[in-house]
């Protein structure tokens, strides 16, 4: 049973596909679609959202369950900022601030008797045995380890949000230490050919010497023949 309360807990990338679907549907996410045409327009839109959350990474659930679960994520949210003062900083995640601005800020100074109105609208939407069809089969109940376990969730989206903030750090990081090495090779290269250009300096230098030396070779000799030619004049001249 534990196992299956886990695997029916949403991931963080459908909480997330939710709050922005209702985001772009303010009407749906507060309930204030009434009468035949809202509750048509209410109903498609669910059923979208239904698909569109069920195709994403995490447990598959029915309409009705979607549902239940949004409104009691506004609800938690709603009691966590009622218990802490009133202070929406004391929400532990980002996705339950997001939540809290968008949807339940503007309508905090409301009574809380607006929430049971809007389930009450919900059940009577969806599940009104006078608005469904005759072949309608009515979706089976939604099992107890369906159903959100609010605070476990809750610390599991703000634990994946500070582990992808981490990961992002840590790659920020890991890309300066990047440009850092990058930067170090270019400084060797650069280095190795200056210690290139030195070793041909001192090849030249070198060859220069041998050159000298060559030269100094030959005046030597020079000078001792221009000796011995000295010498051997004067020994031949008549006295």
């Amino acid at each position: 049973m534990a196992d299956r309360v886990i695997a029916s807990r949403p991931s963080l990338e459908q909480v997330t596909a939710i709050v922005d679907f209702m985001e772009k549907h303010p009407a749906l996410a507060l309930g204030q679609l009434r009468g035949l045409e809202g509750r048509d327009k209410s109903k498609r839109l669910w059923s979208t959202l239904t698909r569109i959350v069920n195709n994403i990474t995490g447990p598959t659930r029915p309409m009705k369950s979607w549902i239940k679960y949004w409104a009691d994520k506004k609800s938690t949210v709603r009691s966590k900022v009622v218990s802490g003062g009133g202070d929406p900083n004391n929400l532990c995640s980002n996705i339950e601030k997001k939540i809290y601005d968008l949807f339940i800020a503007n309508d905090s100074g409301k009574p809380r008797s607006g929430m049971k109105q809007e389930t009450t609208f919900v059940e009577e939407t969806f599940y009104n045995e006078d608005s469904m069809d005759q072949n309608h089969v009515e979706s089976e109940p939604v099992l107890a380890f369906e159903e959100p376990v609010v605070d476990v969730e809750d610390r599991q989206i703000a634990i994946m949000e500070k582990l992808v903030k981490v990961m992002n750090d840590q790659a920020a990081a890991l890309s300066q230490l990047a440009h850092a090495s990058q930067v170090n090779a270019q400084a060797m290269e650069r280095l190795a050919e200056a210690s290139q250009i030195q070793a041909r300096a001192i090849d030249r230098l070198a060859t220069t010497f041998e050159a000298i030396s060559a030269t100094t070779h030959d005046v030597r000799t020079a000078i001792v023949d221009i000796d011995v030619t000295m010498k051997r004049f004067y020994s031949t001249s008549p006295t």
